[in-house]
């Protein structure tokens, strides 16, 4: 029977300890529990684990070690202020006023979580292992939580997330990380089952660019045949020259089939003796 108590008041004692979070470099407040300044408060006393970190004794307030420059003691609270926190305070701080201990804070310093990026892999048929990466040295305990197209997927949990073929009508997903002390976002990926393979990509590009160049030409050649009355090929002069667009040959083609051209006056005064 004792020892049913001993066990429940030893399982008491532990989970009576207060857990506080706290970001490295910002400020803390300890606040005093399960006791409070009063009239007849004659000491006030901080310890983190054995040492004593503040400490006042009526008169005047005495501050240990690394303490020295970055805690303070409010006399009418009793809370102790820890300023730029650093990973060495984790510890646990319990108050003493007088003969009174407060339940004992265990304090945690982390860092915040970093910005996640989504990477992914195959891993399998029709299936893709998607990563919630981020370096989170410093920074557990980290949540994860993923999203597709903004909704949260309350069945996943984890770093790592499976997604078959039951999940091609997703959009996109993001993944988020969270601590005690912060929470960021990945940038949203598009489902990489609704992309195509970059080989198919690839054809399909080059095949588009293709037609895309070959239509001008053709319309081009379509052209030249209605106004010229022949293919260009049959043309003996070229694109940048006049006669290029004009239906038949020009006038060295007739020369060249027998018809000459009739001579100027300026020609036949020439050519005409003078006589007396």
């Amino acid at each position: 029977m004792l020892g049913g108590l001993l066990v429940l008041f030893l399982a008491a004692s532990v989970t009576a300890e207060i857990i506080l979070y706290r970001k490295l470099g910002d400020d803390v407040d300890l606040k005093p529990a399960g006791i409070s300044v009063t009239s007849q408060t004659k000491s006030i006393t901080w310890k983190d684990g054995a040492n004593k970190a503040v400490e006042w004794d009526g008169t005047t307030v005495d501050k240990y070690r690394h303490f020295k420059e970055r805690a303070d003691l409010n006399l009418s609270t009793g809370v102790m202020t820890i300023r730029r926190l650093v990973q060495n305070d984790s510890n646990t701080y319990t108050p003493d006023f007088g003969e009174k201990a407060g339940t004992p804070i265990k304090l945690i310093i982390i860092s915040s979580v970093p910005v996640p990026t989504i990477n992914q892999s195959p891993a399998g048929e029709n299936q893709y292992k998607l990563t919630c990466d981020g370096d989170t040295t410093g920074a557990v305990p980290v949540e994860y939580t993923w999203m597709s197209d903004n909704n949260v997927m309350l069945n996943i949990s984890g770093k790592d997330h499976i997604i078959t073929e039951g999940s091609s009508d997703t959009k996109e997903f993001i993944c988020e990380m969270k601590n005690p002390v912060s929470k960021e976002s990945s940038q949203p990926i598009q489902n990489p089952l609704t992309i195509s393979p970059a080989g198919n990509l690839k054809i399909s590009t080059g095949v588009t660019v293709f037609v895309c160049l070959l239509l001008p030409v053709l319309l081009l050649v379509i052209i030249h045949r209605i106004k010229a009355g022949m293919w260009f090929f049959e043309k003996s002069s070229m694109p940048w020259e006049g006669d290029f667009w004009k239906k038949g040959e020009s006038q060295h083609a007739t020369a060249s089939n027998g018809t000459s051209a009739l001579p100027s006056k300026k020609q036949l005064d020439e050519e005409t003796p003078m006589t007396d």
